[in-house]
């Protein structure tokens, strides 16, 4: 939630200090890094969570040890080579591919930063690998958005634009990447024991993480392909108001990414030691919380998308559209579950590749056929169908293949409790006049509502373990219980 927070309260300040255009800019270098850290990771951030939780769980530290250095040490010689590829090919891209002159000099400055970034990258997963997940958070997720915001603040206030916001994103990956060092060698003792050998499996690592690249990249591809394709048949400022709306829109998937990250050692350990039900179970009360938590702001976003745009700026508004269409797509996304890891995790990842790459093909196919109609939205059309389209094809996968599915009975309660708390939204907000005022108030009831009607149906019993911890720091137990108690 930290890291949300902070990379929310970045894009307002890059969006309010760059505006459209500029921010559009921005936002094209940083989907060819992002593409360009998945290429120079060579997947070795899913390897290094399969080999090294396995490992661990095993008790063997030898395997341990030698699965964090060729992870390391492989991803950070990949993404130095291609580093020096993304700057000499800088101009071409700028000019030639994206028709946007300003793009060269902010490629070349990123291409210093991909090395930095790329290790930073790894040192979280290699964190999430031993299950030591305040590190991978931090690292990963709260650390260099943090420090880019700090210095990308300090660069406006002296008035240095987008080279003040280039500059700030080098300084972060690289001192991001020295945290990254020191948490992992903290971490892992066994780096620093010289009298555990390092047990290499290159083979069986590169093995296992080149098909994982396709599938982080393909998947990657259809997150930025939205994006990329708008600057190819549009204008940088078209990119800038797709950004900001799907920036939004995908916050709906943060408990998708939250459960993602802790779940999937796990199901490595659970599949890979013979625990299937447990793993069956598991995977149903996940998916049951990502629903439960992704409602709120799904029907915030799709009901009321203005308040929430105007924070970016005014110039932001039209994209409104924009954000109730993803926000529906990023719904029916985590809607579904880890589907996809519990396929990768399993050993299937070869299969996840395919339906990547179908999923790849259906996007920029109907981003070709919807951009030029219809600008942004039709980008967010294309985006959400075609997610929604795979989705349910690994759901059939992970039925047949492991025989389970994410949804129980329980399902239907958020589900409900969501329809109820819409209605009861919409129509607060339909009974006032000003836009600002029935929107806020549209969200307010919508949220009340929502919670209301899931205390009056109740949680299911497994369900209380979850809870169970958060009320007694909250202090809010002695409440609860008693009315937990009344209810059985």
């Amino acid at each position: 939630m930290a890291g949300k927070l902070i990379g929310m309260c970045l894009q307002i300040v890059l969006s309010r200090g760059l505006g459209a255009a500029l921010y559009g800019t921005y936002t094209l270098a940083i989907s060819v890094m992002q593409i360009m850290r998945e290429i120079g990771t060579l997947g070795l951030h899913g390897g290094v969570v399969r080999f090294s939780s396995e490992a661990r769980a095993k008790d063997e530290l030898a395997r341990v040890k030698g699965t964090l250095i060729a992870s390391l040490g492989l991803g950070l010689a990949a993404a130095t080579g291609l580093a020096g590829i993304l700057y000499i090919s800088s101009t071409w891209l700028a000019v030639q591919v994206f028709s946007d002159a300003a793009l060269a000099s902010v490629l070349r400055s990123f291409a210093f930063a991909l090395p930095f970034y790329v290790f930073t990258f790894l040192s979280s997963r290699a964190a999430r690998g031993l299950q030591v997940m305040t590190a991978d958070v931090t690292v990963g997720t709260v650390a260099q958005p943090l420090m880019n915001l700090l210095f990308v603040g300090t660069a406006f206030v002296f008035g240095w634009a987008l080279d003040g916001a280039v500059m700030a994103f080098v300084a972060s990956s690289v001192v991001s990447a020295g945290l990254g060092l020191y948490v992992v060698i903290r971490i892992a003792p066994v780096l620093r024991d010289g009298d555990v050998k390092s047990a290499f499996d290159v083979g069986g690592l590169l093995g296992y993480s080149l098909p994982v690249m396709g599938v982080t990249l393909t998947a990657l591809f259809v997150d930025q392909a939205d994006r990329i394709m708008i600057g190819l048949l549009a204008t940088s400022a078209d990119v800038g108001l797709y950004n900001v709306a799907a920036l939004l829109a995908t916050q709906v998937r943060f408990m998708l990414t939250s459960v993602s990250a802790t779940f999937t050692p796990l199901i490595s350990d659970l599949y890979h030691t013979g625990r299937r039900s447990e793993l069956r179970s598991l995977f149903q009360v996940t998916t049951r919380w990502i629903v439960t938590l992704s409602i709120p702001l799904g029907l915030a976003l799709v009901l009321f998308p203005e308040p929430l745009l105007w924070l970016f700026g005014a110039e932001f508004l039209p994209a409104a559209p924009v954000v109730m269409v993803l926000a529906v797509g990023s719904f029916l996304n985590g809607a579904i579950g880890t589907i996809g890891l519990m396929l990768q995790m399993s050993d299937h990842e070869r299969l996840v590749l395919v339906d990547n790459i179908a999923l790849a093909v259906i996007n920029v196919g109907l981003n070709l056929w919807l951009i030029p109609i219809y600008g942004p939205v039709g980008a967010a059309v294309a985006t959400a169908v075609s997610v929604t389209m795979v989705n349910v094809i690994q759901y059939l996968q992970v039925k047949y293949l492991l025989d389970v599915t994410p949804f129980s009975a329980a399902y239907l309660r958020p589900i409900g409790a969501g329809i109820v708390s819409g209605i009861a939204g919409w129509g607060a907000s339909a009974a006032l006049d000003p836009w600002f005022l029935h929107e806020v108030v549209g969200m307010l009831t919508t949220g009340a509502t929502y919670l209301g009607v899931l205390f009056f149906i109740g949680l299911p019993e497994e369900d209380w373990d979850v809870v169970a911890p958060v009320l007694k720091r909250t202090g809010l137990d002695r409440f609860i219980s008693s009315t937990a108690s009344d209810r059985d």
